[in-house]
């Protein structure tokens, strides 16, 4: 049976509500958690590293967000940029296998962007804060 209703009292919210996931990040710079770092295969089944992210939002919640590298030729040297950041420097990619869950904890200044053209958020490592090892002390 389909319900028919009128939701004309809803028309305000649903102009005024952001775009994207529950719990996301808003545009904007933040001191982020690396939640986790791995190589995963994209929907178009494509290698690229995942980077999950989490930050404390304004709101006193803590937002969400996730980056994707792709691994291919032409976005490599943006990986390198990050890896850079991070304070990560490999001569084969291969030891990220290894590299990439030990950055879990890390502290990072991160940027996010919603203006991009996939609706994905564009983020941006900025500066590498804090290695996971001084989490607690």
């Amino acid at each position: 049976m389909v319900i028919r209703t009128d939701l004309s009292s809803l028309n305000e919210s649903y102009r005024s509500a952001g775009s994207g996931y529950a719990g996301a990040l808003e545009e904007g710079t933040y001191e982020a958690r690396l939640v986790s770092a791995e190589i995963t295969l994209s929907k178009n089944q494509n290698l690229q590293v995942r980077w999950i992210l989490e930050a404390d939002m304004p709101s006193g919640q803590i937002g969400t967000t996730m980056k994707f590298s792709p691994l291919v030729e032409r976005s490599l040297p943006y990986l390198k940029i990050d890896l850079k950041t991070l304070g990560i420097n490999v001569d084969d990619l291969n030891k990220l296998y290894k590299v990439l869950p030990g950055l879990a904890g890390t502290m990072i200044r991160i940027d996010v962007d919603y203006d991009f053209p996939n609706g994905f958020p564009k983020v941006s490592f900025l500066e590498k804060l804090q290695d996971p090892w001084f989490q607690g002390i």
